[in-house]
């Protein structure tokens, strides 16, 4: 999804991650109305959001922050008491961070020891492993040099490849062409249009996204 510095972008991803109530509309969700009252709802129904802050703890080490809110505690009266399961949270960790091939060593390492990719890599890899229906991405490679956000599109791919539908927001014209299925453009507070990457230039792309160019201007087989 792009658009201008005040298009609507990032309250859509609010909207659809419960942090906002929309004024009007109606969201569906695998066929089906949904009504999200607070993120917590969007997490239950499947939704996990990668924001543009990152919403990681930095004192706390890998395994800490992918299950950040949702420890899994030890069994038995132990597991009642409150007591967490750091073993089991380390191996899981291990094992989801294997599956996207996110090449750090140990999950009891700090998040702040970490560079900026790869603690981006741990907020993605979070919302990866918990999401069962799409992952929504707030500008993700925003503050990021060209490795590093190489690096996250990488991940964003094998993400994709799993199965799970991602809406990525981002300003970064040659990321969106080179990872997007859809553009989904958007000005003004509205949807412009939605247009193929594969049959559209990134120059047209930008003057619809910008007002230059009329919608009803572009021709019907680069629409998605």
């Amino acid at each position: 999804m792009i658009g201008d510095n005040g298009a609507g972008k990032s309250s859509l991803v609010k909207a659809l991650s419960g942090a906002l109530r929309p004024d009007a509309g109606e969201i569906w969700l695998g066929g089906n109305p949904a009504q999200f009252r607070s993120p917590m709802d969007a997490r239950r129904a499947g939704i996990e959001t990668v924001y543009q802050d990152l919403a990681v703890a930095p004192a706390m080490t890998i395994a800490e922050n992918l299950f950040l809110g949702r420890e899994l505690r030890r069994p038995g009266v132990l597991g009642r008491l409150g007591l967490i399961d750091k073993r089991r949270m380390v191996e899981e960790s291990m094992a989801r961070m294997s599956e996207l091939k996110v090449g750090i060593r140990s999950m009891n390492q700090r998040v702040e020891t970490l560079s900026g990719g790869q603690r981006q890599c741990v907020a993605v890899a979070r919302a990866a492993a918990f999401a069962r229906h799409v992952v929504l991405m707030d500008e993700p490679t925003a503050a990021l040099g060209v490795k590093e956000g190489n690096m996250v599109l990488d991940l964003i791919r094998r993400v994709r490849d799993r199965g799970l539908s991602v809406i990525l927001v981002s300003h970064d014209m040659p990321h969106v062409f080179e990872i997007a299925d859809r553009i989904h453009i958007a000005r003004l507070g509205r949807r412009a249009a939605v247009v193929d990457p594969r049959r559209i230039s990134m120059s047209d792309t930008v003057a619809v996204m910008t007002g230059a160019r009329a919608p009803g201007e572009l021709p019907p087989e680069v629409l998605a």
